[in-house]
């Protein structure tokens, strides 16, 4: 309980400095992830390969865009909690139980780590090199994907081969070795959990994702949840939806910040909007009929 109410007071274990959206608290795994020489890597790759060639400020890095990516995203997760408490007319009432502030807590750090690490296995000019015909080739050989996996179990994350491999393919790979090596327990998250929201991926949820899942659309979708519309062993998967599309869809985190971002350090306003104005107009979305769950 103490934990939940502090993170969600924003008690913080470090400060990094960001040019575009000013300073951004970080949890102390999140510190082991960044300090991770996977994750390090991607401060020598520039996230707009040579646009730098015609607008010489456009030199920032796939690192620092990562770490905006999840101040983003968690800022996207918690403007829509908001948005419905203060819908709700909940705003001013205290008493939230336990299980609900742990679930948030939850939903919201694995939102983190799935923002963090969306773009780890990138290199350098990787859009660019799948539009080459021998590259591609390369990447469509039958064993690429198990060479790539070599010695490891990917069954929890994917549940076939790919015919092709993408660059999100090797951001999996590496967030499950940056994972691997994170106290991910002491911060009571699971690994399968991060790593299910991000691209490519078909997990199991944890039971602990489960059970935070179940907690959270009961609180937010009301009279739908109490109805039973949807069977409880759907909602987990609804809910990684929802965070999935938080990391990955069309109103997503990563577009958010590179938009911003790459705006920002080109001096090029095309494409710039309003974050803040954004944010105040995003909310929780679902429809029983089919059943989904996302951004609204």
């Amino acid at each position: 309980m103490r934990r939940a109410v502090n993170d969600l007071l924003g008690a913080y274990d470090k400060l990094i400095m960001d040019p575009v959206h000013g300073g951004i608290p970080l949890y102390r795994h999140e510190i082991q992830v960044i300090d991770h020489p996977l994750f390090q890597r991607l401060r020598n790759i520039c996230q707009n390969d040579i646009l730098s060639l015609v607008f010489p400020g456009a030199t920032h890095s796939r690192f620092l865009h990562s770490i905006g990516v999840m101040h983003v995203g968690t800022r996207m997760f918690r403007a829509m909690i908001d948005a419905y408490l203060r819908e709700r007319q909940l705003s001013e009432q205290t008493d939230l139980s336990l299980s609900q502030l742990d679930a948030i807590d939850y939903l919201a750090k694995t939102i983190r780590l799935g923002c963090l690490l969306h773009d780890s296995g990138h290199s350098s000019f990787s859009h660019q090199f799948t539009q080459a015909r021998k590259i591609r080739d390369l990447m469509s050989r039958p064993e690429r994907f198990r060479d790539l996996w070599e010695g490891v179990d990917y069954s929890a994350y994917h549940a076939s081969e790919p015919e092709e491999l993408e660059h999100e393919h090797y951001s999996v790979r590496v967030a499950h070795d940056v994972l691997s090596s994170v106290d991910l327990e002491s911060a009571g998250l699971a690994a399968i959990d991060v790593i299910g929201i991000m691209e490519t991926t078909d997990v199991t949820p944890s039971e602990t994702f489960c059970r935070h899942a179940q907690t959270f659309w009961e609180f937010i979708a009301g009279d739908d949840a109490i109805a039973g519309t949807i069977p409880p062993r759907d909602v987990p998967q609804l809910v990684m939806g929802l965070l999935s599309s938080i990391v990955s869809g069309e109103i997503d985190a990563d577009r958010a910040d590179y938009m911003l971002r790459d705006g920002f350090h080109s001096s090029v306003t095309i494409g710039g909007f309003n974050l803040d104005h954004l944010l105040s107009n995003l909310r929780f979305g679902w429809d029983v009929s089919e059943p989904w769950m996302g951004l609204a």
